[in-house]
């Protein structure tokens, strides 16, 4: 029961980030891409990286929902493009619906999932499962942070095959974040890795309970 509600939710993020993601649009000015954002849905603050800013042309917020697109605050509004390599990615949030039993979707049950055709065909651009392969760690935090490699044609053109995803609960809510090299100068893998892990903990400190 928790692997299908975890299949369903994680295809409904899926889904979602392939219909919003898209290049940012670079050029803009400060008043649209802020630095952090309420999505009121939810409830949850999101607050971008540093040195990142938030493309406010791809905010979604519903009851069911939520995805907010992150990049390099300069590139974004035109100055210049990113080319610090730890910026030189798009960071992504997706936020499912309320899960009925949040508890039970712990980063261990995530691995597991992950680790099943189902789980790798949710990771999968074209929903094959052996375009596919990943590695994982769990944090001690109750973050699961994985490295995603996909040999499947790219759906957005200029980003690289592979990324860098951290999973966890928050407010009852999964919380899924990308870090998205650009193919022509995809990020370190530290640089990626450290960004959503890093965003992952800020989001959880930030909507703790008060």
């Amino acid at each position: 029961m928790v692997r299908k509600k975890l299949s369903l939710a994680l295809l409904a993020l899926a889904g979602l980030c392939g219909c919003q993601m898209a290049m940012p649009q670079f050029g803009s000015n400060s008043k649209t891409t802020p630095p952090s954002v309420l999505l009121s849905s939810s409830g949850l603050i999101v607050t971008a990286p540093q040195g990142f800013c938030i493309d406010a042309a791809s905010l979604k917020d519903t009851p069911d929902i939520g995805f907010v697109l992150m990049a390099d605050c300069a590139a974004l509004r035109g100055k210049k493009k990113p080319s610090d390599a730890a910026r030189s990615v798009m960071v992504t949030a997706a936020l499912s619906g309320p899960l009925d039993s949040p508890e039970s979707v712990t980063s261990a049950a995530l691995d597991s999932f992950f680790a099943t055709t189902q789980g790798r065909s949710t990771l999968s651009r074209s929903g094959d499962p052996d375009t596919v392969s990943a590695t994982s760690e769990i944090l001690p935090d109750d973050i699961l942070v994985l490295h995603a490699r996909d040999s499947s044609p790219a759906t957005i053109k200029g980003l690289a095959g592979d990324d860098w995803r951290a999973f966890t609960v928050i407010s009852g809510r999964l919380v899924t974040l990308t870090a998205a090299p650009f193919a022509n100068m995809p990020a370190p893998n530290p640089s990626a890795k450290a960004l959503v892990t890093e965003l992952a903990r800020r989001l959880k400190v930030e909507n703790a309970p008060q």
